[in-house]
């Protein structure tokens, strides 16, 4: 009782923040609140509702402290792991702790997953043909690539893992740039710089036969907030198991000087029994957005073929290609 009471008190303060800081939300000239700058997405709060979390929504102050200190606390230990016999351990697909970049602080939603609907903060059951689909591409990943196509889009530098549609957390890059006029609202992430070019007043999607990697972003307002509507995804869109029929709306409610909300809800019948929404505090950053030369070069591939073909000169087969955290 006295860790719910305390909850209702933190949630009560964090709705009269919320307020004062609305009333200092900039606007532009025409009258929609002002989007433009650069935005820092990461976040350590969990995708999925954790099991000690199970029935809580929220996490008081306390509780965000003590979380954000043990996931500290268990990524300096597995720095510190010098034994990486019993699997990829610290160097998982090529990277040490050094390059990874994914905050320290839970969102400032204070919400204990992002994952926000369905309630209980865990993804819906997911299609039978979907997992079936997801399966196959687990499969190919895992044996040695034949050639270029058997390998991910983020290692053929076509897509970055995080950049989306959706934006989501990742390991680094975890930045992104808008440019704002009346009548197009552009988005720039550092992962890949990866772009869309957004109308803000609608109009009607693309014939369906016209499908795209990003898929076709089309804008409104809806009162102060930016709400995206994005449909015709190419037929190797795949989100957490999404098909190219996935309807993705994303709203964009500027909530502060320094603060963006972003939700995001994933509406696809062939893949999942429900729609589902997650929602994150993106941060205002004076950081740049960089070049991401990642096409440039990128020695990773022809290193990766060249392996594959010299077990396959010895005989041998390893199906350990695919990276630990996509079984996760």
């Amino acid at each position: 009782m006295n860790r719910l009471y305390k909850q209702a008190v933190w949630l009560i303060a964090i709705a009269l923040a919320a307020t004062m800081a609305f009333a200092d939300v900039p606007m532009k000239p025409w009258g929609t609140p002002d989007l433009q700058g650069t935005w820092d997405f990461r976040s350590i709060t969990p995708f999925q509702r954790p099991e000690n979390f199970k029935d809580q929504e929220y996490v008081t102050a306390e509780e965000r402290a003590e979380f954000e200190k043990r996931v500290l606390e268990g990524r300096a230990a597995r720095a510190e792991n010098k034994e990486f016999t019993q699997g990829q351990g610290d160097v998982d697909v090529g990277y040490n702790a050094f390059f990874l970049d994914m905050g320290t602080k839970m969102t400032g939603t204070m919400r204990t997953s992002l994952l926000i609907d369905p309630p209980d903060g865990r993804l819906p059951p997911m299609k039978e043909a979907a997992r079936e689909r997801m399966a196959g591409i687990i499969k190919l990943q895992e044996r040695s690539p034949v050639g270029p196509e058997d390998r991910n889009f983020t290692d053929r530098c076509i897509l970055g893992f995080n950049a989306g549609p959706p934006m989501t957390p990742g390991a680094y890059n975890n930045i992104m740039e808008i440019v704002q006029t009346e009548d197009h609202v552009a988005i720039l992430v550092e992962m890949v710089n990866d772009h869309r070019i957004i109308p803000t007043h609608g109009g009607e999607a693309l014939p369906a036969h016209m499908r795209l990697w990003k898929g076709d972003s089309r804008g409104v307002w809806e009162d102060d907030t930016f709400v995206v509507t994005t449909t015709n995804f190419n037929r190797f869109t795949n989100f957490r198991g999404t098909t190219p029929d996935m309807v993705l709306t994303e709203r964009f409610t500027r909530t502060g000087p320094d603060t963006l909300l972003y939700q995001y809800t994933v509406d696809d019948p062939n893949a999942y029994e429900a729609t589902w929404t997650t929602e994150l505090e993106m941060q205002r950053t004076d950081d740049l957005v960089y070049e991401y030369a990642c096409h440039e070069g990128n020695y990773a591939m022809p290193l990766m073929l060249k392996g594959a073909r010299k077990l396959e000169a010895q005989g041998r087969k390893d199906e350990n290609w695919l990276p630990s955290w996509h079984k996760r």
